[in-house]
């Protein structure tokens, strides 16, 4: 229980927490760090440069680098099973329940489709989060119930935590959500919420957030803070903006922040993870000036030049006139050509070097991108790919633990919020005419405000999608049992899902 909870909580207090949180990040250099490695990903790697004869070359070789680590953890899907520690009927049914509204959720949110982008931020930022909330006055698309679960990506500069020294979501003392919306919606929102300061909310830009930099009006955006804790095993929240209270202590009916947090690589004693693309920024910038000094040296130096007799043209020489007249002996006037002078071989040879050095350290080399001359052994690339995505198993399982949270806050909203919806299971029956298994589906009504949430011990398998298909573990079993590796008939109904 979080005894520091029983104080008031104050507009005053929650901008001080949350200038304490901005002071460690930029103790890190994390503001900076964040709009540099967007930037390079994005392509502007030559920010500042003003130069009216130099035309820049960007090799972006980090955006190749961050989609493939980013498209080799998600190339798969990613499914749940959920299941109670202990048989019993209810919890069963319980939970076959949860696992059917959580994909219900994840398809109306578009969850999965998140995924990339939520990978995408935490490569190159170092985090990244989900934040959920319920929308009271949302459509559920079910017959006379309002109010559906939303998700809301969040960056690593826009989440505090209480404790940064500790990357635990649920133990934090406090977690405080930045969210940066227009002046005008934030106005409204506070008025509807019954706010009396409503007209008094201002917005500001000090440059910390991603986008204030594009802003043309520096008032146009407010930063509202959500602040999250738990008092008495319950999750409290309040929202302000400045020194205006928005909503003041809100109790819920929530056990567990609405967060999930997710870092590409940890970083010790700190809840921001390593950035991937902060230690390639120095490399790239030469790639880059290689290859403009390169482009330079080729438009200045490598093509063959004419040369004419300035005496013979005075008005200079035309290239594209079709014919040239001139006074006196044709022969005087001819022009000559000066060689070209090449470009060293060593000079490309050290670009490339270092391009593919960068890979290489990066764990994106051609045997990785599938860019292998004369391909003889199909099998031995496949095997070179999957040696080469193996550094990346730690990662996709702290990716497998960031759904696995998700998916417990889902389960904790839907007994806070949900109340009696429709349910839909589906389940094995037999059919009394032909005595055959078939799976059969019905609607039932379900309070999820009775589901045994804190006595349902569930263990939530969180793999690929491929794991926990039907269909595929059916065509196996049938595989097995018509090629005699299964000759048992009980054995095979026994691993028939």
């Amino acid at each position: 229980m979080n005894t520091d909870a029983k104080t008031e909580i104050t507009a005053e207090r929650v901008q001080a927490e949350y200038q304490k949180g901005v002071q460690f990040n930029n103790g890190l250099n994390l503001y900076e760090d964040v709009k540099q490695c967007e930037n390079f990903v994005e392509g502007k790697q030559w920010e500042g440069l003003k130069s009216k004869n130099l035309r820049p070359i960007t090799m972006n070789q980090l955006d190749t680098i961050v989609h493939y680590k980013v498209a080799q953890i998600v190339s798969s899907d990613v499914d749940q099973d959920i299941e109670p520690f202990l048989p019993d009927e209810q919890a069963e049914y319980a939970a076959k329940i949860l696992e059917q509204s959580i994909d219900r959720v994840v398809e109306r949110v578009k969850l999965k489709s998140m995924h990339h982008s939520i990978l995408r931020d935490a490569c190159v930022d170092g985090d990244a989060a989900l934040y959920f909330y319920f929308d009271a006055a949302k459509r559920s698309g079910l017959g006379g119930v309002q109010g559906e679960i939303c998700a809301e990506q969040v960056m690593n500069t826009n989440i505090l935590f209480g404790n940064p020294a500790s990357a635990v979501v649920q133990e934090q003392p406090y977690i405080i959500i930045v969210r940066r919306r227009p002046v005008a919606q934030i106005r409204e929102d506070a008025k509807k919420r019954g706010c009396a300061d409503w007209e008094s909310i201002e917005g500001d830009s000090d440059g910390l957030y991603k986008g204030d930099d594009e802003q043309t009006d520096s008032g146009s955006l407010g930063t509202e803070l959500v602040r999250f804790w738990k008092q008495d095993e319950v999750v409290h929240y309040c929202r302000s903006c400045g020194r205006v209270m928005i909503e003041p202590d809100i109790a819920t009916e929530m056990t567990l922040y609405p967060v999930a947090y997710l870092s590409w690589k940890p970083k010790k004693n700190c809840y921001h993870g390593v950035m991937e693309v902060k230690p390639l920024i120095n490399t790239q910038i030469e790639i880059n000036k290689q290859w403009t000094a390169l482009a330079l040296q080729l438009r200045s130096n490598a093509m063959p030049k004419l040369v004419y007799d300035r005496g013979k043209f005075p008005n200079g020489w035309d290239p594209n006139a079709v014919t040239i007249g001139i006074n006196g002996d044709v022969k005087a006037a001819l022009t000559a050509v000066a060689g070209a002078m090449p470009v060293p071989t060593e000079a490309t040879g050290i670009t490339s070097t270092m391009t593919d050095a960068m890979k290489n350290c990066a764990g994106a080399n051609d045997a990785a991108l599938g860019n292998v001359k004369n391909p003889e052994n199909s099998s031995a690339i496949v095997a070179v790919q999957t040696a080469n995505a193996a550094p990346l198993a730690l990662t996709k399982i702290a990716y497998y633990q960031f759904v696995e949270d998700y998916e417990r806050v889902l389960i904790d909203m839907m007994h806070a919020y949900y109340g009696v919806r429709q349910v839909k299971i589906t389940d094995d029956a037999v059919n009394p005419q032909t005595g055959e298994t078939e799976e059969q589906t019905r609607v039932e009504m379900y309070d999820f405000s009775a589901l045994p949430v804190e006595a349902l011990d569930l263990n939530i398998h969180i793999g690929e999608a491929s794991y926990w298909s039907r269909l595929m573990q059916v065509t196996t079993l049938n595989n097995l049992q018509a090629a005699g590796v299964m000759p048992s008939a009980a054995e095979f109904l026994s691993r028939m899902p």
